[in-house]
């Protein structure tokens, strides 16, 4: 079911008011200051930040879309009227259901700011705080209730029915893969959050769909650089994992770097069935492996509850956990007994960085907590998509996907940019560890930012990227 904004129940359209559209189409990505151009935002690692805007730019039809009839229509392309939507499609109930209604507050939060100013919009030159290109965002939201098929045909009515420019949303891996295929099939762009399987960015890779968070891999790889240095180097490895492509992936991930490339051995493992709730077994299994660092590939409220189960066995007294994607609803409910589980997080609301600082202020100020990853992810990928129509000076699907494909910024992520051959993200991520009920009433958050990696993938020619193979822009 459509769940609109009450604004957009006032008015749907909005006269478009005068700017300079040119002028902004021509600020580049990533840029901040106070609106005389300013400098360009760093890359990271291989990409070069894009300069200040010069104020100049195209004269267009006074619809604020400088490509406004002079491409052939595509997907939802050219917007109608003066408004334009974005929606979201996330898990607001379910097992994730949690973290996709935190998604969903960002997601709220960040259409506001397009619209009316506000947060890191303010911060942004390419950003107006009157919409995107002159037009007012409007919103729709869908419940995926962490179901593929759900989504599927949420995604579908999002494109059909509200004529959405881009979506975003999406926890578990098996859901974000199945928008990823609609949002091809109808040249529609689309950014998911917080999914973390490696084909995402691989074989089920996508012209259409940006990958803004880590998966697997790079958590293998942050979990290699990161966990040797906080827990010692003679340490033997168990793995327990849901037996799918999530916890296969990271298990797997972690085995590469953190024993067949790195310093630990490996003990053993246990896989976790489709809906398999009672982890005893498992349990028993590592307690006879005699392993002490314990790699738990689990995920939210199903984490939660193997964890509780794992603190009641006494497990957690001679063995440190890893969870290598935690999330505040996966360690919150633990209380104190999250207390020195460790992880890895895409972000963190102590990351040492001003976006960040902007962000959580603005957050607490409309919803008087600190923000988590999920909140972030919606927001900053909304934004992303917003400055890269502002830079490209259109909502032309292939057009913005091309420019997002040589897009870098720095905003709360850190230097974050795209890459081309998978549009998988590269920035810094950070490894974590949960706190006492003390220190959690301190920060605001289960968890503290143990390290912080520098902007972290692999190349273009190593898996899983050797895996994908895009698809067509729609324009050849």
């Amino acid at each position: 079911m459509t769940d609109e904004r009450e604004s957009t129940n006032e008015s749907r359209r909005r006269i478009l008011k005068s700017l300079a559209a040119g002028g902004l189409a021509s600020t580049l990505a990533g840029c901040q200051g106070n609106g005389d151009g300013g400098d360009g935002g760093d890359g990271g690692d291989g990409g070069d930040g894009g300069d200040g805007g010069d104020g100049g730019g195209t004269a267009t039809d006074g619809s604020g879309d400088s490509l406004v009839g002079q491409e052939d229509p595509i997907g939802n392309w050219p917007p109608e009227g003066d408004s334009v939507t974005i929606s979201f499609n996330g898990p607001e109930s379910g097992g994730l259901g949690p973290d996709g209604q935190d998604q969903r507050e960002g997601f709220d939060l960040v259409i506001d700011h397009l619209n009316n100013g506000g947060g890191l919009v303010d911060e942004i030159d390419a950003l107006s705080g009157d919409g995107i290109l002159g037009y007012e965002v409007e919103s729709t939201a869908y419940d995926t209730a962490t179901n593929a098929q759900t989504a599927r045909e949420n995604a579908q009515q999002l494109i059909n029915q509200d004529n959405a420019q881009f979506w975003t949303g999406g926890m578990s891996s098996t859901v974000t893969i199945a928008m990823e295929e609609i949002a091809a099939a109808n040249n529609v762009p689309f950014m998911a959050g917080n999914s973390t399987s490696s084909s995402i960015s691989g074989e089920n890779c996508s012209r259409y769909y940006f990958h803004p968070t880590f998966h697997a891999e790079i958590i293998g790889m942050m979990m290699g650089e990161a966990a040797p240095a906080e827990l010692g180097e003679d340490r033997s490895l168990f793995h327990i994992y849901m037996d799918y492509s999530y916890g296969q992936s990271n298990s797997a991930a972690a085995t590469k770097y953190l024993v067949d490339n790195g310093p630990w051995e490996l003990a053993g493992e246990a896989p976790i069935a489709e809906d398999e709730n009672d982890h005893s077994s498992q349990i028993s299994a590592l307690q006879d492996s005699g392993a002490d660092v314990l790699y738990f590939s689990s995920f939210g409220g199903f984490a939660a509850s193997g964890l509780q189960q794992m603190v009641d066995a006494g497990v957690t007294e001679n063995v440190d956990v890893i969870i290598p994607h935690v999330s505040a609803f996966t360690l919150n409910p633990m209380g104190s007994a999250a207390e020195g589980v460790y992880g890895g997080e895409p972000w963190n609301p102590g990351a040492d960085n001003a976006a960040t600082e902007t962000f959580v202020s603005a957050f607490q100020d409309e919803y008087g907590e600190v923000p988590n990853q999920s909140h972030l992810h919606t927001y900053e990928s909304t934004l992303v998509y917003a400055m890269a129509v502002e830079e490209a000076g259109s909502f032309h699907p292939p057009t913005v996907i091309r420019t997002l494909e040589e897009f870098s910024w720095s905003q709360a992520w850190g230097d974050s940019q795209f890459r081309e051959c998978d549009h998988q993200v590269e920035r810094p991520y950070y490894f974590v560890r949960g706190v006492s009920d003390e220190r959690a009433e301190e920060l605001g958050i289960r968890t503290e930012v143990v390290q912080t990696t520098d902007p972290l993938v692999y190349g273009c020619d190593e898996t899983p990227a050797t895996n994908c193979e895009m698809g067509p822009y729609g324009d050849e």
